[in-house]
Order: C-alpha cells, then structure tokens, then sequence
C-alpha cells in the first residue's frame, strides 16, 4: 500500500512539474514574449535590445533563458546566454519580480553607447505585456570579457541591484598576469558615481587609464537615452550626462606606468569623466619612496602632475631607468613639483617641466676624475690636456645637491654642490634628463689635506679663503665626462698675483730705507 502510495505521489509531483513546466513556457516563451521582453530591455537600457531565443526551466526557480542577447546598435554588449529567475507567485500574475539575472559569454565593447532611459515599471493595462520585468535584485556575470581597442580585460562579476544604485559584492578581473579584486557601491549607474575598493597583486596603469577614458566617453544619461526612439523622446525630454565620480581606495602590491614599475601602492583617488586624482597617495619606486599626490589626465596620450617628496631612492637604479647603467650612485632625497605627458621613458623626459630639490648622499660619478683633472692641469706640462681628455676615474662623493628648474628634457641648477674627502664645487650646470649631456661650470676648491700638500707659491696665487680654487668645466655625455681647468685664467691669476706681491715688496724696502733716514 505504501509502495503504491509512493508511486502515486511521484506520479502527482511528475505530472504537477510537468504540468509547471509547460504553463512556464507558455508565459516565458515564443516570439510574442520574446519581441515584448527585447522591448521592455531598450525602454530600459535607451539602446536597442534584440533577443535570438527564448527558452524557460522550472528547476531550481522558474528561470526565463534569453540567448544571443544584443545591446546597441551597433551592438556594443552580446552575451550568449541570459538567464532571468524569479519567483513563481509572482509569475502568476505574468510579471518578473526580484530577479536574479546571470549573463554568460558576455562580451562589453568600449566605449559604451547612452545607457538610461525610463524604468521598466508597471505600464498601462490597455497594453499590458505577456510578461512584466518589475525588478531585478542581483545581476552575475561569468567569464565577461570587456574590450578596448587591442586591450582585453576578463572577469567575474557580482552586483546588487536597489533602483540606480549598485552593490558590487565582488568582482575580479583579469588582463595577462595581472589580476585585481573589486568591491564598492555605486549610487548612480548612469555616471558611474559612487566608492570602490581596488586590491590588486599587479595593476597597469596605463590599461587602466584607457579603461577609465573609454568608460567616460560613453556618455550616459539619465531620462531617456540618446539612441532611444524620436516618439520616446518627444514624449520625455532627455536630462544631462550624469558626470562620473568614483572614489577609490587602492592597495596594490606592484603596479607599472609604461616602463616604470612601482611596488607597495596605497592611497587613494578620484576617478571622473577627465582625469584620475590621486591625492594622497604613496608607493615604492628605484628602492624609495614617493609620498605626494599624483594626477593624470584620461585620453589617448596621459598628461601627468606629480608633486610629491622622496626618499631613499636608489640613484643606480634611477641611471638603468634612464638608459644610463653605472654613470652615477647614491640615495637621493628630495622633492618634486613637475608636470608632462606621455608613457615611455623618453615621451616623459622629454615633456617634463617643473622643479625639483634634490640631494644624493655617499655617490660615485663614473669618470669624472676631478682630483686628477686639477694635478694634469696645474703641472704645466704639455701633454697635460690630452691625458685629461682621457680621464675616465670614477669620483666618490658625501654629497651631491641641488635646486633644479626642468623644461624641454633639460635640467638646470644655479646652486650645484658638489663635496667629497678632496674637493668641493660650487656650480651652475645644465643636464638632459636623458643623460646625453652635461654642461657644469664653477669653482673647484680643494680640500685643507690637499691644499697643505700643494706647493706654498701654487697656494699663494691660487687660493681663496685659504683653499687652492680653480674654475673648471665638466662637459660631454654622462658616461663620458671631461673635466676641464682654465689654465689660461690659472695662469693669469699666477702673474697678477706675482706681480702685486713683488710691487708690494719693493714698496716695503723703499718705505724702510726712507723711514731710516
């Protein structure tokens, strides 16, 4: 009996899903639902929707399946399959409440088209719809690729729907090796507007400044959208592009901007239609750190304003960046204030202005020779300049520093100091960025140990508060400096200084034999 029980409840159950089943797909199928769903999507989205199939299921919730769903025209966001679940009572009376929406194979092109338009709320009963889109609570997708130009980025996406507002419980993306994790709230879909959190292992910037740019030149608007329907229009005046502002708080573990790569990344930012402000915002970068604010602007070519102090950066490290491996050591400190544009290494040397304070600690300076360059110099000999010519010693340094002015690849200082165990220079100088070429002219002022082992006379003529001083020049590409010493004015000083010295001597006598009289 129970057995029998048991086969007549299953049979009932059976008929009863079957029965479901096939109620379902009469309210969730065939081409008049299909062409009244696509339309209620385009009042929605402003952008024409079409729907190439249309298919139901009952199990776990009665789910509608939309496939090879088109946004756009054209399209601009496909996916291969959509999938709408909802509840069954509300089902009852035809309409789609609290759905839960899921997207696969979806494929977003940037820039987006106008998104907006009116809600897809109750509409009039004398056209009344085979079935409602009321609302819908949580949207999905899996595996979505967005495109923009030659840059694809994939992910995994999880958002919570409140009218125009969005929670955004989790979303992941992926480009290459780089992957970051994205959580936040929206509270205006149209702008976007609203606060996120970025938590990456790796993060392009450039890749995400292109992203940025093309999602603000998607314009859209609240009210009716820009590609819906001139009788849609007519009806509903459209209101103004919703202005995009996301705030953003960032902690990336390793971060690049063309070929400069940044490490521990914090801070945070302000994303809108033109530009990415970053403010504070701080990471390491050459072994230091960057403490500062940083802005760039969004478009085809960044435009860039850094300011900011440093700290502990490593100066071989800054010589490799530059193209110019071994020519200098050190750890810099400092601050800078600069402006300029482009990626790569050269666009941005070349486009950089601004200031900076510098000073290098406990450096080298491959081939500069300045001690050697004064004892060639000053020994008279003939071939003295053409050894200096080939002077290539490296020379060690306590302290290197500065106040430079940058403009077109170029830096210049009026206040250059130069101090080591043997000389101290006080400068003006002139150095691309690129390291290509350096111009610096001033005083060299030997150290008390030198100037005690330098001849009395050579003292005499040359020196200046009690120091042997030389004008010199420090010239060529950096990993090929000439130190040069004004022989001429060297010479010069000698025989003035000489003849004053033996004019004030035959004065002495002559004073001292008159005053013996």
């Amino acid at each position: 009996m129970a057995k029998k029980l048991l086969i007549a409840g299953g049979a009932v159950v059976l008929v009863g899903s079957l029965g479901l089943f096939l109620w379902a797909r009469s309210v969730l199928t065939g081409d008049t639902v299909r062409l009244a769903v696509a339309g209620q999507l385009s009042k929605a989205l402003g952008q024409p929707v079409t729907i190439g199939s249309l298919g139901a299921t009952i199990f776990p919730r009665v789910t509608m399946t939309l496939g090879d769903v088109a946004i756009g025209q054209p399209a601009r966001i496909t996916a291969k399959e959509l999938y709408v679940g909802t509840d069954f009572r509300a089902l009852l009376s035809r309409r789609i409440e609290h759905a839960v929406v899921r997207l696969t194979g979806s494929r977003v092109q940037l820039p987006l088209p106008p998104l907006g338009g009116a809600s897809a709320g109750p509409t009039d009963t004398s056209s009344a719809p085979p079935v409602q889109i009321v609302s819908v609570d949580e949207i999905s997708l899996s595996d979505a690729e967005i495109v923009s130009g030659s840059r694809t980025v994939r992910g995994d996406i999880t958002l919570a729907v409140q009218g125009q507002a969005v929670e955004i419980e989790r979303a992941t993306f992926g480009a290459g090796n780089a992957t970051f994790h994205l959580t936040g709230h929206i509270t205006d879909i149209a702008g976007p507007a609203g606060s996120l959190s970025i938590d990456a292992g790796d993060l392009d910037f450039v890749q995400l400044l292109a992203f940025a740019s093309d999602f603000s030149g998607s314009a859209a608007v609240g009210g009716t959208a820009a590609g819906a329907s001139a009788a849609t229009s007519s009806a509903t005046p459209a209101k103004p592009a919703s202005p995009m502002n996301v705030s953003l708080s960032l902690a990336v573990h390793r971060a690049s901007f063309g070929a400069l790569v940044f490490d521990k990344l914090s801070g945070t930012a302000t994303l809108t239609n033109t530009s990415l402000q970053m403010n504070p915002i701080r990471f390491g970068v050459f072994g230091g750190t960057y403490d500062g604010t940083a802005a760039f602007t969004l478009g085809e070519t960044p435009q860039f304003h850094l300011k900011a102090s440093l700290a502990a950066i490593d100066v071989a490290k800054v010589m490799d960046f530059a193209g110019q491996k071994g020519a200098m050591t050190g750890t810099m400190t400092g601050s800078i204030d600069v402006s300029g544009r482009g990626v790569s290494s050269a666009s941005v040397l070349n486009s950089t202005r601004g200031d900076a304070r510098i000073a290098v600690a406990n450096g080298t300076v491959k081939g500069l020779g300045l001690v050697r360059g004064i004892v060639l110099a000053t020994s008279m000999r003939k071939d003295s300049q053409s050894n200096l010519s080939q002077t290539n010693a490296t020379e060690s340094f306590s302290e290197l520093d500065g106040t430079f002015a940058v403009a077109d690849g170029v830096a210049t200082s009026k206040d250059l100091r130069f101090e080591s165990t043997d000389v101290v220079v006080a400068a003006v100088a002139a150095v691309r960025l690129d390291g290509t070429s350096v111009d610096v002219r001033g005083p060299v002022q030997l150290s008390d140990a030198l100037t005690q082992q330098a001849g009395r006379d050579f003292v005499k003529y040359t020196q200046k508060d009690g120091r042997v001083t030389l004008p010199a020049t420090v010239t060529g590409p950096v990993d090929h400096l000439q130190v040069r010493i004004d022989v001429g004015d060297v010479a010069k000083r000698a025989i003035t200084n000489a003849a004053s010295d033996q004019l004030m001597k035959l004065l002495g006598k002559k004073t001292g034999r008159g005053g013996s009289r």
